[in-house]
């Protein structure tokens, strides 16, 4: 999406002979693919662990520190390529992210119009608050694993609560739901 947003911001007139429907379908497919790959190492080295103790891990899904933290043997190199997975999985894309925000608000502020700032501005305002909550909570979390109890806590925020507000987020800044929602709130006020 920041990728998108930067393109419409900063060549909107070539846009749409850019964000074809083939590089829409290959910038969605990526992330999946990359995805797999790297948790595929950790996993591997998580499946050769042997485990005696406990089977019972002190979070509230079965992530790999938690899962890690149960095993007899010593977890070393498998933390290890844990935290790297988690370092490429979220604080590459995250420095990406910033990045093509940075290259945004720098076109951004070289436009004259203030009503054209602002409706830019608005435009990844929401993008941006959706990302910060969702990477920030998982870097902390994964990237350098504590196994504290502050971790079920954000793992909680990046897992279930930026999901939900996902759509929030996204669908009040659409006018025809804004007007929807007052129009369905003059409804009831008017039944009283």
């Amino acid at each position: 999406m920041a990728f998108d947003r930067d393109l419409a911001i900063s060549n909107p007139l070539q846009y749409s002979a850019i964000m074809t429907q083939k590089l829409c379908v290959q910038l969605a497919v990526l992330p999946g693919i990359v995805g797999i790959v790297t948790v595929s190492v950790p996993f591997i080295f998580t499946y050769k662990l042997e485990f005696c103790g406990p089977n019972e891990i002190n979070h509230f899904f079965c992530d790999f520190a938690p899962l890690q933290s149960l095993a007899c043997s010593v977890p070393f190199i498998t933390k290890v390529a844990t935290s790297s997975a988690a370092f490429f999985v979220f604080v590459l894309p995250f420095i990406t992210t910033v990045g093509l925000y940075i290259h945004i608000i720098v076109i951004i502020f070289q436009i004259h119009s203030a009503e054209s700032k602002q409706k830019a501005f608005s435009t990844c305002s929401s993008h941006l608050t959706v990302v910060g909550l969702y990477y920030i909570t998982a870097m902390t979390v994964n990237v350098v694993p504590k196994g504290s109890h502050y971790d079920r806590f954000l793992a909680l925020i990046y897992a279930i609560i930026t999901p939900l507000l996902n759509p929030f987020i996204y669908t009040f800044r659409n006018k025809d739901v804004k007007r929807a929602l007052i129009k369905s709130r003059r409804l009831k006020l008017c039944s009283f």
